[in-house]
């Protein structure tokens, strides 16, 4: 959610800075103009929501988008002992991590609520003044919506009630045509509904401070057009000023309406006495020319336009370790799911093996269910989220598939634990060679080559606090290096370390080891990578 909201916070005020710049550039002061621009700037704001990373129009070929790919083992079964979805941690443990994220989230709601809550309130007690207001039928009013109440110590609109203070009878003709005319104003354009929409978007994006400078230069701009309607009408900029300024000056009630303004008050009088002409009003043709100029600028700031994506690399092995996109990753995996119905026949693209961590995954189907397995596990059946992406029900983990310009799959992403993993499709000749060494290493005991000497340089470097994060795959020395504190107290609490004897490889084609220290023992699951790095280690204690 912060992410999206960033995101669009970004777009906007690129779109905001960009539009302001020209502005300036071209020296455009044209309050309607001004208006036009900022009018649509605001609903693009909101729009931008939808649309951010949901491009329309994609420019290339249509091929699907790029998924994140990481290294390291995991799971897609709850049943497993030796494929844990856990990072090295001594005694077991799984580390604990303060949640930013949580907090930000906490944070951003906190005060979003209070402003909608602000905003919420001013409607429903304008909405209260309105209804309890009393109609005024009198010949001036040309049959408009017009009301007055004593609540009201200056006027303003509601929708399109026109709202008077209860001493209205004691403006003179002249004044009252420029109240009336300011109004109208007001209600022709629908500033109360553009106001409102401006408001909603500086409550979505408070931590914007150009959310915040948008709403205004829409309140003002909006109060500049309705003086330039009441001049137009009473042709006496000296005589409305003095009006202004009267209305600025006088008693508050419990709500106060836009022409009591006092924030703007002085800035338009001061506009008022140094312009010697009323800004042109512009039609409809101007009213598109500025449209057809920022809707590009628009669109680029909202992500609508988006090149091809490149064809994923499903063999990655590239990844960043960060604690909060962990947290953040791990829950959006957990949250429930809604099966939808898919056709049958598009289960048989996905159908057969995958390499996953020099692991078979194996994928069928059965009539209209779908299967994933892999080696030393129960079979998991998996659930239609989309044509291309499928979850599983007895552990948080889903699996999309990457597919070719063809429409054909290619790989798949294992997504679990908040980490992704990648796997690239094989054939069954290739799956049955890895499947039989892997039978072949469980059956005759053959431990990894390399993978005792790993394991004890790692534990040495660890309890000398200088791993060697080279050794290693990318995924685990994030984990090493974020954990190497923690570690590094643990091993010392074993002591000195004494012996390492092979204990057989498991299920999931992990080694063994028993390791003994001075002041205990422990059992270690090491896994190497093709080119030898260290790809998954992981330390249980023992007595």
């Amino acid at each position: 959610m912060l992410a999206i909201l960033i995101e669009a916070a970004i777009r906007s005020s690129i779109l905001i800075a960009s539009l302001w710049i020209g502005l300036k550039a071209l020296r455009v002061s044209n309050p309607h103009i001004l208006m036009s621009v900022w009018r649509l700037v605001v609903l693009v704001s909101l729009t931008s929501l939808l649309l951010v990373g949901r491009p329309i129009f994609t420019l290339g070929a249509d091929i699907s988008p790029a998924l994140v790919v990481l290294g390291g083992n995991y799971s897609i079964s709850s049943y497993s002992s030796d494929f844990v979805p856990v990072p090295v941690t001594p005694h077991g443990g799984v580390p604990q991590h303060f949640n930013w994220s949580v907090l930000a989230a906490t944070i951003y709601l906190l005060v979003a609520g209070c402003l909608l809550l602000r905003l919420v309130t001013g409607v429903a007690l304008s909405w209260w003044l309105r209804i309890s207001a009393h109609p005024i039928h009198e010949d001036w009013t040309m049959g408009r919506d017009v009301r007055s109440s004593p609540e009201i110590k200056a006027p303003g609109t509601f929708g399109s009630t026109i709202l008077l203070p209860a001493h209205y009878g004691t403006w003179d003709t002249l004044d009252r045509r420029a109240i009336m005319a300011h109004e109208e104003s007001h209600v022709r354009r629908g500033d109360f509904y553009l106001l409102l929409l401006a408001a909603i978007n500086r409550t979505v994006f408070w931590f914007n401070p150009l959310a915040w400078w948008l709403n205004s230069q829409i309140v003002y701009l909006a109060e500049v057009r309705g003086d330039a309607s009441a001049i137009e009408d009473i042709e006496d900029r000296i005589r409305y000023a003095e009006l202004l300024v009267g209305l600025g000056r006088g008693p508050r009630g419990s709500i106060s309406l836009a022409m009591a303004r006092s924030e703007t008050v002085k800035r338009r009088v001061e506009q008022l006495l140094a312009e010697t002409c009323l800004p042109r009003r512009i039609d409809w043709k101007t009213r598109a020319a500025i449209f057809a100029c920022i809707l590009p600028l628009a669109a680029i700031s909202t992500g609508v336009v988006a090149q091809a994506p490149s064809s994923p690399k499903a063999d990655s092995n590239a990844t960043t370790f960060d604690p909060d996109a962990i947290a953040q990753r791990a829950h959006e995996q957990a949250r429930p799911r809604t099966e939808v119905t898919i056709d049958s026949k598009v289960l048989d693209n996905y159908v057969g093996y995958y390499l996953l961590a020099e692991q078979v995954f194996h994928f069928t189907r059965e009539d209209d269910l779908f299967f994933s397995q892999l080696p030393g596990q129960p079979r998991v059946q998996l659930y239609p989220e989309s044509s291309t992406k499928f979850f599983a029900k007895v552990v948080h983990a889903q699996i999309s598939f990457v597919l070719d310009p063809q429409g054909r799959a290619t790989a798949l992403i294992l997504h679990q634990g908040g980490q992704e993993q990648s796997a690239k499709r094989i054939d069954k000749s290739e799956a049955d060679r890895v499947t039989e060494q892997l039978a072949k290493r469980i059956k005759d005991r053959i431990a990894q080559p390399g993978s005792e000497a790993a394991l004890r340089h790692t534990i040495e470097s660890l309890q000398a606090a200088q791993p060697n994060y080279d050794e290693m795959m990318p995924a685990l020395a994030g984990l090493t290096r974020h954990h190497l504190p923690n570690l590094k107290r643990s091993l010392e609490e074993l002591g000195q370390l004494q012996s390492i004897s092979f204990r057989g490889v498991g299920s999931s084609g992990w080694d063994v080891y028993e390791v003994r220290f001075a002041n205990g023992l422990s059992i270690w699951r090491i896994f190497l990578a093709p080119e030898g790095k260290i790809s998954g280690l992981l330390l249980q204690t023992g007595p």
